[in-house]
């Protein structure tokens, strides 16, 4: 089984964790302790083509590191990464930016997936059209806690790191 580690980035409090909870017990709880570190779970994708499965090995990590985390030995032998905004807090979607940018000078032609989480919030609503831009580029919407695009966002980053890979 082909296995590959995939950093998660983004913020304090964007939801990576909420995130890889969804995605590995399929399961949302409101209230999460911050990540202190790194916490490592991992999640078997079946392709959709029948293929062998992929594993990847997630790394959700503390959201202070910021950009710092690229100077850690963390992001060592990183596969790709799910690089997370809160759609309710504009500045995360900056600090967005400023990882993507960083992941793809430090890993170039890496993968990575960017996730504007917490788009089931009321206060999303607000950010409607935005939400629609960002869909058009690489970022996905996604939410936590009802599971919309995550399952999805993962299983396109295990065929796009398969399909480096082969």
């Amino acid at each position: 089984m082909l296995t590959a580690k995939v950093m998660l980035l983004g913020d304090m409090g964007v939801g990576k964790t909420s995130i890889l909870y969804r995605l590995v017990y399929n399961r949302f709880e409101g209230q999460y302790k911050s990540t202190l570190g790194v916490e490592i779970l991992s999640h078997d994708v079946a392709p959709a083509d029948g293929s062998e499965s992929i594993r990847l090995v997630l790394w959700d990590t503390d959201g202070d590191f910021g950009t710092q985390i690229f100077d850690t030995v963390y992001v060592t032998g990183a596969s790709a990464a799910i690089i997370v905004a809160d759609v309710t807090r504009p500045q995360t979607v900056t600090r967005m930016v400023e990882l993507v940018r960083g992941f793809e000078t430090r890993f170039p032609g890496r993968p990575y997936k960017a996730l504007l989480n917490k788009i089931d919030l009321p206060e999303a609503a607000g950010s409607a059209g935005r939400i629609d831009e960002l869909a058009k580029s690489s970022v996905r919407p996604v939410s936590a806690k009802t599971g919309a695009g995550i399952a999805e966002s993962f299983a396109e980053l295990a065929r796009t790191i398969r399909r480096r890979q082969s």
